[in-house]
């Protein structure tokens, strides 16, 4: 009995391990990076963000030299990353390690001004997402529509990739959210905030369950046989 009250508390042990050993890679809050910056092509201009929280790096790049830069209240925060002078192709990019991590997912929250991609309509697939591995080559994933920030306030809309196994365990994994249209005026304007990679845990516990379980079998045949 006592045997197996051990095998069992530490098969326990193993799994809140595990599940604790994973799950958040990078998140950028933005609430100590706080971007800034005046006639730019690209935020930060040397080197990139580094998240709140884990490690990574994050970027932006835009064509226009007269981007300006800047960090207005986020989606329930204080702080968030704006732009403006949105190009056709202008992006957000976000760069994290994941090696030893499967099931990866990249999420975000983003809004813009009626003048940014895609005008007045809100309807319109203004911003697509990209992936990447080695930061030449990138897929677009799917297009999306951004709602408008009304005068009451920013209208937000949640946003995830997932799903893509060529996203494991990679040294480097890219993603960029990237504007399909150029805003209907230079002062048109987006923000992202809460942007985020994650990992699933479940293999690893999966494979921890079921090294403890076996172990577990074995110790309760032996004892039988004893």
């Amino acid at each position: 009995m006592r045997l197996h009250y051990l095998v069992s508390s530490s098969l326990c042990i193993l799994l809140v391990s595990a599940t604790t050993n994973a799950g958040t890679i990078a998140t950028w809050t933005f609430e100590t990076s706080l971007p800034s910056g005046t006639d730019q092509t690209v935020n930060p201009p040397s080197g990139g963000y580094a998240p709140e929280i884990g490690a990574g790096s994050a970027v932006g790049v835009h064509a226009s030299a007269d981007t300006d830069w800047s960090n207005p209240s986020g989606n329930g925060s204080s702080e968030s990353w704006n732009s403006n002078n949105w190009g056709e192709n202008d992006y957000y990019q976000f760069q994290a390690s994941t090696l030893g991590e499967t099931g990866i997912t990249f999420s975000w929250d983003q809004t813009r001004s009626s003048s940014g991609p895609g005008g007045n309509d809100d309807t319109v697939e203004s911003f697509r997402v990209q992936y990447s591995t080695d930061g030449s080559s990138y897929t677009d994933a799917f297009n999306y529509a951004v709602p408008i920030t009304s005068s009451s306030g920013a209208v937000w809309t949640s946003n995830s990739l997932s799903g893509n196994s060529a996203l494991d365990n990679q040294a480097n994994v890219y993603f960029r959210i990237t504007s399909n249209l150029a805003g209907t005026s230079t002062n048109g304007q987006s923000r992202v905030d809460n942007v985020s990679i994650t990992s699933i845990p479940e293999p690893v516990t999966a494979r921890l369950a079921l090294a403890a379980l076996a172990i577990l079998a074995t110790r309760r045949r032996g004892a039988r046989q004893a």
